[in-house]
């Protein structure tokens, strides 16, 4: 058992270096991109790949995933948060379109094309995903039911 206790702790600190080393290494023009939109952000980790940096971090209670260049220019983020923070005209519809169903957790997901929804909706019966376009244009994407 201590074997394996130390060999966690050993790759754990492998992994967290390796983190570390990945923040060293992060560009001034990402960082400083990252910072003037993000500044109030908290909990940041960089991952850096071949062309491009990973960024995740929270920010007012929602969990943020970012995608930068080497240059600095941001190419995506997805944002996972609650009802209270979808643009209204979409957060309206769905409670009209599906009275009997909660907001379990919305996906954002904003990329050079433009930002789209995936909102979970929660019943005694299941969940239902919905996809929704800035002007509250939406489609259903998948269900899954509760296994009974």
């Amino acid at each position: 058992m201590k074997k394996k206790l130390l060999m966690f702790t050993l790759l754990a600190g492998i992994f967290s270096a390796s983190v570390l080393n990945a923040n060293a290494e992060i560009s001034q023009k990402a960082l400083q991109s990252f910072h003037s939109v993000f500044g109030d952000a908290n909990h940041v980790k960089w991952v850096e790949y071949k062309d491009n940096y990973f960024v995740s971090f929270m920010q007012n209670d929602i969990l943020v995933k970012a995608t930068y260049d080497k240059e600095g220019n941001l190419l995506s983020s997805m944002r996972y948060y609650k009802q209270q923070h979808l643009p209204l005209n979409i957060l309206c519809k769905v409670k009209k379109d599906y009275p009997s169903k909660n907001i379990d957790i919305v996906t954002e997901v904003s990329n050079l094309e433009g930002t789209v929804f995936f909102i979970q909706l929660k019943d005694n019966k299941g969940w239902t995903i919905l996809k929704s376009d800035q002007s509250g244009n939406m489609e259903v994407t998948d269900k899954f039911n509760k296994p009974e």
